[in-house]
């Protein structure tokens, strides 16, 4: 067979060959990946109706969606071959770990809970394995489980593989060592069945031999109908002697003693303690495993609808804002891991660009008004898997669902968590379905920051108030995206910020706690009210409560550069930046903090990068200009500021930076051409008078920019309250107006 291509599988190898068919490593041609093909025996399906039916059988397998479970791609005919097409494990089967010996308890229990959770997905999607074995059961390069196969017993035993055609180890729809007394006597099979294999599996894993060790086969049947096996602590005696009741009671003869379901084997796992200590040479930090920082990547949406992405990406997010409440690590923002969608990059290398220990990724599935979320943890330093679980919920309490990833994952890489952060992870209310759903809505249209965007996200948070006005982050939504289209001069000062102040306020009276809502209430404060006393004290209070909450921390740098603490401000936005590395945003605020700091070449190298993150990021083009233009660099100032042309056409803060480089140039008529297009685009929408103010200054008209300046002060301008550091008013401090101006605003 190797080297023959079926149908678009080009063979390569083979890599496993049993009862059921060989298996081998084939070169899928359309999409250009590496499959497992698996090619049936000879004879087994005899006709077309048969066929057809196994591969509908197949294919409602191939519907099991868990990161332990090997996934089933197709099954197809070509030149006469029936085969099956899987998911290509690159690893070694754990019948080759067991081999070199038995395995260290930490790592058998880490092997066995995978393999319960497997089975745990599979029970409640109606589908058992029927031929659990360890030749079965996948260990991947990075450590973690595939149990492999699931449900084919199933397909083939009725279609020609019987009771009858033993072979070696082999016994129709099962494997001897492996089977449950109820299979060897012809009963009907259940979850209980494959619990038993899983006993048996791991009673191998811990002293490395079988349960049931006789080599004829008619006596092997008989040893697991009648004889107890014997004790793993008296085959090992370091085996702890929880696990050896774990092991004993999935080995009940009687499926009524047996285990009940997959979850409590996997519960009882999880619950033995022989996971918590960590091993003796772990470096311990903040937390027992030495994992100090963690990213969530997006979460893929499997539920085969494109229109629910922002459900997905919504869920991404909620995950990192739980897991944001546990002081001890620190956890990478959205917008960073929101550059991972859709790639196919190394975790490793994931985790290296955004400097963290460990990676989180998985799936949300979302049917109606029922969600699933699948989680696994990776230890990347190791690349290791460490954990992974599905949890499914109704939409309603999916905030809970949440806090309960949240915590497994805290449990799993042993961080001590406050009593406090324990009970906001626990403290996740109802919300209702709608009213969710219109949320989250409202978030992915917030992130994206244009102007139409913004707007539509207010809708969409209105909208989740109407359903369920008691959720308090729906109000931070609206306050940020008036703070937004405040701060990028979308809408009029006294039309933005105090409706971003009402919003936040109604959040705390909700939840006096959201550090979100302290955050966008100094924000207000900060540019629209000018109490710089209010907003320091409500960005500490954000911080305080929330100190991996990276908007916090960029805004607080805000505050710190309107006051002149120059330091301070980059010591904010550093943060900003180690909490979402690849965000233009944080990017960009440290190259403009040095811009107002006057350290203007520092700058540069920043805006590039700022630039190279988000090239579309209008904000970075202009800072940058300006920047530009203070270094007398006037030719490139005006390419940043005509690359924003490029990107949306007519930008009043562009067109305004344009005209003050042509008024220093002395192309007076340039500048005034550009200054009358902004008086009639001012009687359209709001134009800030800060950028007709700037125009004048660099014309040495002071008369005129003063009169535009006191404009500003009444229209509360959210640029006014940089003027103290901006570079662009640099000709006007000498004058008594400009101080007078500072006082009014109580600026140093």
């Amino acid at each position: 067979m190797i080297g023959r291509t079926l149908s678009h599988y080009r063979i390569l190898e083979q890599i496993g060959a049993g009862g059921m068919g060989v298996v081998f490593r084939a070169r899928d041609e359309r999409l250009e990946r590496d499959v497992a093909l698996k090619v049936l025996p000879v004879g087994v399906i005899s006709d077309a109706a048969t066929r057809a039916r196994f591969r509908r059988e197949a294919l409602a397998l191939s519907r099991l969606n868990h990161p332990h479970i090997g996934v089933i791609h197709d099954f197809d005919t070509a030149e006469g071959t029936d085969f099956l097409v899987m998911e290509y494990v690159s690893g070694r089967t754990l019948a080759a770990r067991i081999a070199e010996g038995p395995l260290p308890t930490l790592e058998a229990v880490r092997i066995a809970r995978e393999i319960a959770e497997a089975l745990e997905e599979a029970h409640e999607r109606g589908t058992i394995h029927r031929d659990l074995k360890p030749e079965n059961i996948l260990l991947s390069q990075k450590g973690w489980v595939k149990v492999m196969d699931f449900g084919l017993a199933k397909l083939l035993d009725p279609v020609g593989v019987t009771t009858a055609t033993v072979s070696g180890d082999d016994l129709g729809a099962g494997t001897l060592p492996y089977m449950a007394p109820e299979q060897l006597l012809g009963n009907p099979s259940d979850a209980r069945t494959d619990l038993f294999a899983l006993g048996a599996v791991f009673y191998e894993m811990l002293t490395g031999v079988r349960p049931f060790a006789e080599r004829l086969p008619t006596a092997l049947v008989n040893e697991i109908l009648t004889r107890e096996p014997r004790k793993p602590r008296a085959v090992r005696p370091d085996v702890p002697p929880r696990l050896e009741q774990i092991v004993m009671k999935a080995l009940e003869k009687d499926p009524t003693q047996r285990y009940q379901s997959a979850q409590i084997f996997a519960s009882d796992l999880r619950s033995s303690h022989v996971e918590a200590a960590p091993p003796a040479s772990a470096e311990v930090k903040g937390t027992g495993t030495g994992i100090e920082s963690i990213a969530v990547l997006p979460l893929e949406n499997m539920s085969g609808d494109p229109e629910q992405e922002y459900f997905a990406d919504g869920m991404t997010e909620e995950l990192i804002a739980s897991l944001v409440q546990i002081g001890a690590l620190r956890v990478i923002s959205r917008t960073s891991v929101m550059r991972y969608k859709g790639a196919r990059k190394p975790l490793p290398e994931i985790a290296r660009e955004l400097n963290v220990d460990a990676i989180v990724e998985g799936s949300v599935r979302r049917a109606g008004d029922r969600v699933r979320i699948t989680a696994q943890l990776i230890d990347a330093a190791k690349d290791r898997h460490l954990w992974a679980k599905s949890y499914e919920r109704d939409l309603k309490d999916v905030l809970a669902l949440q806090g309960e990833v949240a915590q497994a994952i805290a449990q799993e890489i042993q961080v001590k968590l406050t009593l406090p952060e324990q009970a906001k992870l626990r403290s996740a209310r109802l919300i209702a379905p709608a009213a969710y759903e219109a949320f989250l809505k409202g978030r992915y249209h917030l992130s994206k920051r244009t102007e139409a965007d913004l707007k539509r996200s207010i809708a969409y948070f209105n909208q989740a108030i109407e359903e369920d006005p008691s959720y308090a982050l729906t109000y931070v939504g609206v306050a940020e995206a008036y703070n937004l289209l405040g701060f990028y001069a979308l809408s009029a000062p006294r039309d933005a910020f105090p409706k971003a102040k009402a919003a936040a306020a109604r959040a705390l009276e909700i939840q006096p706690d959201l550090g979100e809502a302290h955050n966008s209430l100094a924000y207000a404060a900060l540019y629209y009210d000018w109490d710089w006393a209010a907003a320091e004290a409500a960005f500490q209070r954000a911080i305080a409560l929330k100190d991996g909450y990276s908007t916090a921390h960029l805004w607080y740098g805000n505050l710190k550069c309107v006051r002149g603490d120059h330091e301070g401000t980059l010591r904010e936005f550093r943060r900003s930046v180690e909490l979402d590395p690849l965000s233009s945003v944080a990017n960009a605020a440290v190259a403009w903090a040095r811009y107002y700091s006057r350290r203007l070449e520092e700058a540069i190298p920043h805006f590039l990068k700022a630039l190279e993150l988000d090239p579309t990021f209008i904000p970075t083009h202009v800072w940058f200009g300006w920047t530009l233009t203070s270094l007398g660099r006037m030719p490139e100032a005006i390419e940043q500021f005509e690359a924003v042309r490029g990107l949306v056409g007519r930008s009043a803060l562009a067109e305004s930076s344009l005209a003050m480089v042509y008024a220093l140039r002395g192309e007076q008529a340039k500048a005034d051409e550009l200054l009358d297009g902004l008086l009639h685009l001012r009687e359209e929408r709001y134009v800030s008078s800060t950028y007709f103010a700037f125009v004048h200054a660099a014309r040495g008209d002071k008369d005129q920019a003063f009169e535009w300046l006191d404009r500003a002060f009444e229209e509360r301008s959210h640029w006014l309250a940089l003027i103290a550091v901006d570079p662009k008013y640099d000709s006007l401090r000498d004058d008594p107006r400009f101080h007078r101006l500072l006082q009014r605003m109580n600026l140093p």
